[in-house]
């Protein structure tokens, strides 16, 4: 079970990042539901219990709670196209499913998500599946969905506990199976099921009555391949919370790849640095939309915010127990050689070539593209910006290289 716990890890980390996104205002406004506040954490956890109770085996319980973490990964990308429409209940588990269908095990995490907006009762059903076609897990996701939706984030009363048990059972057979109504029941008498939802903790608890250890290494690599398609993922995500950054991930793995190459690096490295490249702004699912896609300056209270999102891309990374170089590099693309820079205000002795190379990236990404307050500069218009934070803001050695690697 060692495998699946640091799997589920890195998922659980990630499923923060996707909350994050989902809890802009414009999202919850137009889905009439509160989302995001460790929502898929919660549901992956009440789904763990319930697929404990039905008696599905170790190997079925990680991939049922991978699942959970991750059954809204298509509610972002599809938010702008289907906002405040009955359609994004179909096309975001359309999409989720496509997406994590190349994931480990995707034969199995795709139709559990494909099929976690489904009801016995095909009138509030999202696809209309029949439901033979319907799984387990799907059928348990459900359930757990609509559960922590429902709940408060606090501790819940006996009353509210009392409320919802009500209400699956009056909607046993209609918005809930009943083999899953019936667990949920059993699962819904122990106290510390409910204490347990609110706990900031919820990952070792999970890991915990999965593989019965409390205590994993800090790190442990997943395969290369998987490793990638998941930063690709979450890249394509992050691009799509503003309309103004549709490659700018992409555009800065790229950038900061060719540095690195001009370098001579290593393909080792190279591969590391591009997929710190991909993720370098996952904390920027934090940031509302409106303020990301403003068309004038931003206020001191706005630049207070978004001047947080490398900190959350920090913690959602070392939670997901990358390599801190990875990390590193990712997170400190906006720290200066003066020591001026955020969040972490790092001297210039603590600023390695990675970190060097992503500022320079990051910066010469955003010079060239179309941002909400004015037009793409040119390459050379571009170059000749970055040159004016020589020595301040960026390494002259690598303001160099740019200039021969870029062109």
């Amino acid at each position: 079970m060692y495998e699946d716990a640091f799997y589920i890890r890195k998922m659980w980390s990630f499923s923060r990042a996707l909350d994050l996104g989902l809890v802009d205002e414009e999202v919850e406004r137009g889905l009439q539901v509160s989302l995001g506040e460790r929502h898929g954490e919660r549901v992956a956890y009440i789904a763990m219990r319930l697929g404990r109770n039905l008696g599905l085996s170790k190997k079925e319980l990680a991939q049922l709670t991978v699942s959970g973490l991750l059954h809204d990964i298509g509610a972002l990308g599809n938010f702008t196209e289907y906002n405040g429409t009955p359609r994004i209940l179909k096309n975001h588990c359309l999409t989720g499913a496509s997406i994590v269908a190349r994931f480990p095990a995707g034969g199995i995490l795709a139709p559990a998500i494909k099929y976690h907006h489904e009801t016995p009762d095909p009138l509030y059903a999202a696809l209309g599946a029949p439901t033979e076609e319907v799984p387990l897990m799907a059928r348990i996701l459900s359930l757990a969905d609509q559960i922590d939706l429902r709940l408060k984030r606090r501790l819940s009363k006996r009353r509210e506990r009392d409320e919802i048990l009500e209400w699956v059972t009056a909607e046993t057979g209609t918005l809930f199976y009943p083999e899953v109504a019936a667990a949920f029941k059993q699962v819904a008498q122990k106290e510390a099921f409910w204490l347990d939802i609110e706990q900031r903790d919820l990952l070792q608890i999970a890991l915990g009555l999965l593989c019965g250890e409390w205590q994993l290494p800090a790190t442990r690599e997943l395969k290369n391949g998987f490793k990638d398609d998941l930063a690709a993922t979450f890249a394509d995500l992050i691009d799509q919370k503003s309309k103004f950054t549709a490659r700018h991930s992409r555009s800065v793995a790229e950038t900061v790849e060719r540095l690195a190459r001009g370098l001579g690096w290593k393909d080792d490295q190279l591969r590391e640095i591009y997929v710190a490249g991909l993720l370098h702004d996952l904390g920027k699912l934090s940031i509302p939309r409106k303020i990301l896609d403003k068309p004038g300056p931003l206020d001191p209270s706005e630049v207070e915010i978004i001047r947080t999102h490398t900190y959350y891309t920090h913690r959602l990374l070392t939670e997901a127990g990358f390599p801190t170089r990875i990390v590193e590099w990712a997170a400190h693309h906006h720290e200066r050689l003066d020591g001026k820079g955020y969040p972490f205000a790092l001297a210039e002795r603590e600023l390695d070539i990675g970190a060097r190379l992503m500022a320079i990236a990051d910066i010469f990404a955003a010079l060239t593209e179309d941002r909400p307050y004015r037009r793409a500069m040119s390459t050379d218009e571009a170059l000749a910006l970055i040159q004016r934070g020589a020595g301040t803001m960026l390494d002259p050695v690598l303001i160099d290289l740019a200039k021969k690697v870029l062109v």
